[in-house]
This record gives C-alpha cells, structure tokens and sequence, in this order.
C-alpha cells in the first residue's frame, strides 16, 4: 500500500515525462545532506528543487534550511501538496 506521498511522487513524476522535462530523485540515505528535496527538475535551463508534502504536511527543520539556502541564492524551490498544484507550475514554467 502507498502513502499518499508516495503515491504524489510517483504521480508528479509522470506529470514530467509527459511534458518530457528531465528529473531525477535525490537519494535520501546514510551519508546525504540532511533536508534535501525528493526530486529535482530542469525547467527551460533553470534548476527546481521540488518537495513534496501531504496537504497538511511541514517542512522539517532540516528542510526549512535548504530551502532558505534555496531562497537565497535565488535557485527554485516548490513544495508540492497535490497533482493539481503540480500541473499549475509546470503550465506556468513552460510559458
């Protein structure tokens, strides 16, 4: 049985190849940078940091300061809640 996060990921990660935008998961393990997002994105030559969160769902501490390094180098950084918000931001990257 899937997580509703799992089941986001897998999702999102379809959305992308349909719209053939190249990603790839960040692995998450012994040894990784503690806060790193699930997947990242090359958008029309820029990098996206994506996250991915249940409707409810908060950053941890860790994640909260990757993204603050994130924000302040100006390099994009999205928490993805549902497949709808998803497609939103990749319709409005694309444009």
């Amino acid at each position: 049985m899937t997580t509703p996060e799992t089941q986001l990921k897998s999702d999102v990660k379809e959305l992308l190849a349909v719209y053939s935008i190249f990603n790839y998961p960040l692995v998450q393990g012994l040894g990784a940078h503690k806060g790193i997002p699930d997947r990242v994105a090359h958008i029309k030559g820029v990098v996206h940091y994506l996250e991915f969160k249940r409707p409810k769902g908060t950053l941890s501490a860790h994640q909260e300061v990757f993204k603050a390094h994130c924000d302040a180098d100006g390099i994009p950084y999205h928490v993805i809640r549902s497949l709808d918000q998803a497609m939103e931001l990749v319709k409005e990257l694309l444009k």
